[in-house]
């Protein structure tokens, strides 16, 4: 299972590494490029909503990072 790492940034994702990224946005979206995927959820008019939706997309985030053998899903709130 991964692990949850809290950054600040997405720069704080080490180099080079493959990721699972989950952070807030404009829009719900999932984008993928060569070293992993970023889940963004959007920020909402309720702030209960958002984090429900944060929470639902660390699950998600995980099950992709067990299916692709990523050892640990980066959260940036």
């Amino acid at each position: 299972m991964a692990n949850i790492r809290h950054i600040s940034s997405p720069t704080e994702i080490p180099t080079g590494e493959n990721y699972v990224l989950v952070t807030y946005g404009e829009k719900s979206e999932q984008k993928r490029d060569s070293l992993g995927v970023t889940i963004t959820v959007p920020h909402g008019t309720s702030m209960a909503m958002s984090d429900l939706s944060f929470t639902a997309a660390l699950h998600s985030a995980k099950e992709i990072a067990k299916r692709e053998n990523i050892p640990t899903v980066f959260a940036c709130k």
